[in-house]
């Protein structure tokens, strides 16, 4: 499943319409209200509410030609500068925000999510929640995973693991996806040890981390629940490691 573009500018922070005004600037070039309006199939009226918007964004300008307005879209690098400024704000009242944060027993331990974005959230969670230097012990069956989940954030997870110093080890199912991962295993902090489908074949992912484990179905929608448990994450440690020593033995 791969997301269009307006899909993706929607992610940035832009609404539907104004992601449509401005995909369509940037494709006209210079050009009236009215074009812009009929380019992206909405009102006249509210385009220009949306070009006010779109410009308090700094992703458009208007130039004037004689008694004429006309609107000109920002150039698509903009879009990295705002998320930029939006980043380092964030940074800036991180502080005060986990200041803030009310860790009590009655915070819920179980924590459920749907669908790719879900499953997205999840593999933030892992990166949120362990330490550098430190490591995430995995079961996973990825056959097919990349028919429907972003390659790109796959390897971007991978990427900020590595640099924070993060290992895994992992027990997959044979399968093309998991031969290509041992293939890069060295380059990836990964340790993995493949084992036959057999008539178990599965579809997800188990992942042991800090004091939570998640469990991820990709057959169902990327349903994905999260268990924060020292006791329960202590137990599956033991047996994700009798497992490995017993398959390092064979």
């Amino acid at each position: 499943m791969t997301k269009s573009i307006k899909d993706i500018l929607k992610d940035t922070g832009l609404d539907e319409e104004q992601a449509r005004v401005y995909l369509s600037g940037i494709e006209l070039g210079q050009s009236s209200v009215q074009q812009l309006a009929q380019k992206a199939g909405v009102k006249r009226p509210t385009t220009y509410l949306i070009l006010d918007e779109l410009k308090a964004k700094g992703l458009f300008f208007q130039v004037l030609k004689g008694k004429k307005r006309y609107f000109v879209a920002e150039e698509p690098d903009k879009l990295f500068a705002g998320i930029k400024n939006k980043e380092n704000q964030l940074k800036q009242i991180l502080p005060e925000l986990r200041s803030l944060y009310n860790i009590d027993l009655e915070k819920p331990k179980i924590r459920f999510y749907e669908g790719v974005n879900g499953a997205l959230a999840v593999y933030e969670d892992i990166l949120a929640s362990v330490p550098n230097n430190s490591e995430i012990l995995s079961y996973t069956g990825i056959s097919g995973l990349f028919k429907d989940f972003p390659k790109d954030c796959a390897k971007n997870f991978f990427n900020r693991r590595v640099q924070r110093h993060i290992s895994t080890r992992i027990i997959a199912l044979d399968s093309e996806e998991s031969r290509e991962w041992q293939k890069h295993a060295p380059y990836e902090m990964r340790e993995i040890v493949l084992v036959p489908e057999e008539n178990t074949p599965f579809f997800g992912d188990t992942e042991i981390y800090g004091n939570k484990i998640a469990l991820l179905s990709y057959k169902e929608n990327f349903m994905a629940v999260v268990i924060e448990s020292k006791e329960i994450a202590t137990m599956q440690k033991f047996i994700f490691n009798l497992a490995w020593k017993n398959l390092i033995v064979k």
